[in-house]
Formats: C-alpha cells, structure tokens, sequence
C-alpha cells in the first residue's frame, strides 16, 4: 500500500509499504477512507512544528472500512463503517488520572502521524477502544472531521464567558475557526468570526450558524456587527495564536483569550492588566475526557454541519495539491495564507467514497 511518510522539514514521500494485518487479538485495521489534512499535519511537513518522529507516516484525522479484526474484539465487524480516535492514552498515569488524557506520558509512540504511523495511507491499525461506529445516515467525509472537532469541544469546556451575550470573537475561518463558532453557538454565544483572507471569508459566510457572522478585520467586526468600533473583547477565540500581544491589553475585565494554534510567538503581557482586569490566558490541545463521542455525537446528530466544511477531497497521490490549498508549497518550500477557498481538504487514500 502507499503511505505519505515524513523525513525531515520539507520532506515527505510517498512510499510503498507492506499492508497492515492484525497482530493482537484487540487489533482493529481500517481501510482508510478519508484523512483530514491539519493544521499539525502543515506545521510538521514546513518544520514550524517538529514534533513527529522522521519514517512516521503523517494523518490522524480519519474514517473508514473495518478490514480485518483481531479474535477479542467484540462489538465491530469487517466492513463496518467506523471513525478513528488517533491519540491513544494509557489511562494509568498521572495525566490520565487526573483527567488530562491529552497530556499522557506514556503516549509518545502512540500518537497517529507524530509518533505512530498514521493514516495518509491504504490502511490503519489500531485498537477496538479507539475506533467509534459511524451511523449510515452519515458520510464517511463528515465522520473524518470528528477529531478535530473533538479538540473544539474539550477547548470549549475550558472557556467561562460572562454571560451569553458576552462579545465573542473567533479569530481565523480555517477548520477549528469554524468548528468553534458552531460549538459555541450551541453554548448559546453568537460569535463573530475575522479572517483576513478574502477567499476563506467567502467560503465561510454562508456556512456558519445563525446569527454569526464574518469579517475581513477585527476592527470591521467591531464597527459593524457590534455597532462600536471599541466593543469589548469578552472571549477571544485564536486560532493564530500571534495575537495575544496585540490584544491582551483590549480585553474587557473578567475576559478570556483562548491560543490553540501551533505556531511559535513569544509575547510579553502586562501582569498587573492580568489580574486587575481578572484576565485569562489559556491554551488548549487535542482531547480529554468523552469530547471524542461528544464530537461524533453532534456530527451524527446534525448539530455541526461537518460536510459543508470540506472544500476539497483529493486522492493521496495528490497530497501536495492539498496541501498547496491550505497555503503549504511544498514544491516551493513556502508556508504561508491560504490563497484559495479551502477549508477541511481531505485526503482519500483509496479513491472517493459515496
């Protein structure tokens, strides 16, 4: 089977490698459907986040076919239609037993297209705990966005606005923009999103929940939506994370500032404005506890549109084109602002399904 392997920053193949079987008598092996190109997955290949380990095949945001099982597995079968949760945890540690699954010791090794062969390839083998049933009723491109979502829903828990008319802004229209706008406007907030691409800002307008809305710049959100060009910041949501410099001291008392991008910045903030104005700073990553089963749930149950957000599926032969949509060349060897309407591109390694 052909697998998209990573060897160092700027340097990913596509390789031919022996097909997955099981091993274990709780092995689970998908024949990936669709895997979602992430933001990890850009930061990996350019070297801006360099954390996978070089031979790793890259990929964890999957959905598929039930291949083969291993002979304990109970509860699935070959040719079930399933979503993978790619980051396993050990369950025993002290992360884990205080409910920070997302930071478990013992995962290096374990994490899809980081440390663990992922699934921007033919097959992907797993465990029966980490692979979740997909409904027939929803599509395999839909399921592939569960785990992303699953990290939206474990950063919103995180976040304790004011109030439900708490001002609201989601910096960024790419995937997790997106996703956030639609979990926290099922938490009752209507926020406003600001994307200074001219071509993600028209993708996103018509796919967000009612009462939100889309800007070119922070200021135009203010001035426009608010109807006050000095509108308090209650919560910012940063999908940049290169803002919080610039932000930090306009943020109105009791408000939060959430970074959940990947990208390295150094920022200097005034503590005295820290406690004060009774400010939060927070990061939040990957999963925690049941976010992944939430997440599956408001996919299946049609509460987060998953769908609308993929701009585009391209075979795995045609990675570099995916990646090129979301503002990686890596011909060219250039990172930078999508400058296409992309949003979720999604890989399908064994051609499209449905």
């Amino acid at each position: 089977m052909k697998a998209l392997k990573y060897r160092g920053a700027w340097d990913v193949t596509l390789d031919e490698v022996p097909d997955l079987h099981v091993t274990g008598d709780d092995d689970v092996v998908v024949e990936i459907a669709y895997c979602g190109i992430c933001g990890t997955d850009l930061g990996i290949a350019s070297g801006a986040y360099p954390v996978a380990v070089p031979g790793t095949t890259l990929g964890h945001e999957a959905s598929g076919i039930v291949a083969e099982i291993g002979d304990a597995v109970t509860g699935l079968a070959v040719g079930d239609r399933v979503v993978i949760n790619p980051t396993p945890y050990c369950g025993r540690c002290r992360m884990c037993r205080t409910q920070r699954i997302n930071h478990c010791v013992n995962k290096h090794g374990t994490e899809s297209g980081v440390s663990y062969d992922g699934a921007y390839a033919g097959r992907f083998r797993t465990t029966s705990g980490f692979i979740h049933p997909v409904p027939d009723h929803v599509s395999l491109r839909a399921a592939a966005l569960t785990e992303p979502l699953s990290c939206v829903v474990a950063g919103a828990r995180k976040l304790q606005p004011p109030g439900l008319t708490a001002h609201t802004f989601v910096i960024g229209a790419g995937p997790l923009g997106l996703l956030y706008t639609w979990v926290l406007s099922l938490r009752g907030l209507t926020p406003v999103v600001v994307e200074h691409s001219p071509a993600r800002l028209a993708f996103a307008r018509d796919r967000l929940p009612v009462g939100s809305a889309v800007y070119g710049s922070l200021a135009e959100a203010r001035a426009k939506h608010f109807g006050d060009p000095d509108a308090p910041l209650d919560v910012v949501v940063d999908t940049t994370s290169h803002l919080l410099e610039e932000l930090f001291p306009q943020m109105a008392h009791g408000g939060t500032y959430m970074s959940i991008g990947l990208k390295e910045k150094v920022a200097a903030i005034d503590t005295m404005l820290l406690a004060d104005r009774s400010l939060s700073v927070i990061g939040s990553i990957d999963s925690l506890h049941g976010s992944f089963v939430e997440a599956l749930h408001l996919i299946t149950s049609g509460r987060v549109p998953a769908e609308r957000l993929v701009s585009h599926v391209v075979p795995l032969e045609d990675y570099r084109t995916g990646f090129a949509a979301l503002g990686c060349d890596l011909d060219a060897r250039v990172f930078g602002p999508a400058d296409q309407a992309s949003c979720k591109v999604l890989v399908a390694p064994g051609g499209r399904h449905e």
